[in-house]
């Protein structure tokens, strides 16, 4: 069946399901580890703020978290 093939090549690409937030911050960056700093991960307002009129998560800060967890 093409559905256990996908898993299969995803668990064997990602590793098994993350069990925690710092497995599931690990497992996001492996999933995106070719795309760009600047990448938006996690929209959390835009235009509410007059001097930021978006806020939110890019991938660059999901890395420089990891970094600070893995020091």
């Amino acid at each position: 069946m093409n559905s256990d093939r996908t898993h299969r090549e995803a668990v064997d690409r990602y590793g098994d399901a993350p069990n925690s937030p710092a497995e599931a911050l690990k497992h996001v960056l492996a999933v995106y580890a070719g795309e760009p700093d600047e990448m938006v991960v996690l929209t959390a307002t835009t235009r509410v703020y007059l001097d930021a009129p978006w806020t939110g998560l890019r991938l660059g800060d999901l890395r420089a978290l990891a970094a600070q967890l893995t020091a």
